[in-house]
């Protein structure tokens, strides 16, 4: 199938960068009288209803003020921050708002050769109190710094691991991840991959089922970035590529590509959430967000992204966002990011194909803000635009592994909806020797049909 639609990009969207707003979120139950008192302070408010038909949100909300969102509850107001906070503070009073925070800009979490961490320096304080997995995975991460301090590492780092896998058939990811065990190909599972894009051009996925729809700010229409493309890729490419081996996961998943991160890679609270709003519009089962900020110790989940996933689940959608590059392993763990640090998304780290988890992968450092699952994320071949193939790294790489997944899952039984599907993708999981704090119930796992 053709692709579905096509966009002209104003000059507004091509220059610049956008503008951060505030974002409002409303009681339950009170979210018409906050829009009302919105209105009624001169802000001109527009439905993110308004913009269904669109094949693009506008950038200036169509000259509006505010967007909102109504089935989440939340408002995002572009200017006039001053002249918003008399009327949020008299509505905070009345309990009709019940938070307000900046919004925040988010960003691609992977990429081609990234950083490794420099050599740390041990440290063996309070080893006594640690349990008997984390001095594994620090015995393991010891035994890797030796071996680089030795030179026994090739350059590339734990990508070297990749070379002890034949991947003449299909890449390592899938193949540890049992999915070319499967006889499940997504058919029938709608799946939504909000990123950068995608090249719906690419030679492997001529015929698909493509609906794309752009909403990041002042940006091209097509996949600049190449992040979007290849995780689009891992969760749907085809079972039989063009060229090279098997590197797709669903792929007869219909994919849904929502363009939440602009040409940069960066992308605003308020084109993520207009992306989930799209994809619940669109009956997709499964949200992949390979996309976060990063987090620092002490800070809590946002109760915004909370209330989402929540909408989500409860709709029958399982929203699976990447946890985090930002580790220095085994010298520092970094906190899961926003927005996988709520408790109602699904937080994915990154193993290499020895399933050693990767030095970049952040950990549940914050108390009740978790790593759920891990999955590939390291050397991980896939599609970029221009019908071509790379290697890259990232828990963005991991998280749509467990997304292809959990469209097989979806397929194999129509119970598989929300949390459900959440449930079955960790009780099917393989346990592996490191602690639940940095990989969660298990690496993934495809089932057999």
């Amino acid at each position: 199938m053709a692709k579905r639609s096509t966009r002209r990009i104003s000059s507004e969207q091509a220059e610049g960068t956008p503008r951060l707003g505030t974002v409002v979120r409303f009681t339950p139950q009170a979210t018409r009288t906050g829009v009302k008192q919105l209105e009624g302070s001169g802000f001109r408010v527009a439905s993110s209803k308004d913009f269904r038909s669109a094949d693009a949100v506008p950038n200036n909300f169509d000259g509006a003020d505010v967007q909102y969102f109504e089935r989440f509850g939340i408002a995002i107001v572009r200017r006039d921050g001053e002249r918003l906070r008399p009327m949020v503070e008299r509505a905070m009073q009345q309990k009709i708002v019940s938070a307000v925070r900046p919004e925040r800009t988010y960003r691609a979490l992977g990429g081609a050769g990234m950083q490794r961490a420099e050599a740390p320096q041990a440290s063996f304080a309070g080893v006594a109190t640690l349990d008997q997995d984390y001095l594994r995975g620090y015995r393991d991460g010891i035994s890797e710094l030796v071996d680089r301090l030795l030179g026994n590492e090739v350059a590339e780092g734990e990508r070297a691991a990749v070379a002890r896998v034949d991947e003449t058939a299909a890449t390592w990811g899938l193949q540890a991840t049992r999915v070319m065990g499967s006889s499940l190909t997504g058919a029938g599972i709608r799946v939504a991959v909000l990123d950068t894009g995608f090249d719906h051009t690419h030679q492997d996925f001529v015929g698909r089922a493509v609906t794309k729809k752009l909403f990041a700010s002042r940006s091209s229409e097509n996949d600049v970035h190449g992040h979007g493309t290849h995780c689009i890729g891992t969760a749907c490419g085809p079972m039989r590529p063009t060229s090279g081996p098997r590197y797709g996961i669903a792929y007869e998943a219909e994919i849904y590509a929502g363009k939440v991160l602009g040409d940069d890679g960066f992308g605003t609270d308020r084109s993520i959430i207009a992306g989930m709003d799209w994809a619940l519009d669109q009956g997709c089962q499964v949200i992949s967000m390979s996309l976060g900020a990063a987090t620092r110790l002490g800070d809590q989940p946002s109760d915004d992204y909370e209330q989402i996933g929540q909408v989500c689940l409860d709709a029958g959608t399982l929203v699976i966002a990447a946890s985090g590059n930002e580790s220095l392993r085994p010298q520092r763990i970094a906190p899961v990011g926003s927005p996988a640090n709520a408790s109602t998304i699904m937080a994915v780290a990154a193993v290499d194909s020895a399933l050693r988890i990767a030095s970049f992968s952040c950990g549940g450092m914050n108390p009740d803000q978790e790593v759920d699952i891990a999955a590939p994320g390291v050397a991980i071949l896939s599609s970029i635009p221009g019908n071509n193939y790379d290697r890259w790294d990232g828990t963005s790489m991991a998280t749509p592994h467990v997304t292809g997944v959990a469209a097989l899952l979806a397929q194999s039984n129509n119970a598989f909806r929300g949390w459900a599907l959440w449930a079955r993708l960790l009780q099917i999981s393989k346990r592996l020797r490191f602690p639940a704090r940095d990989v969660g119930k298990g690496f993934v796992q495809a089932p057999p049909s």
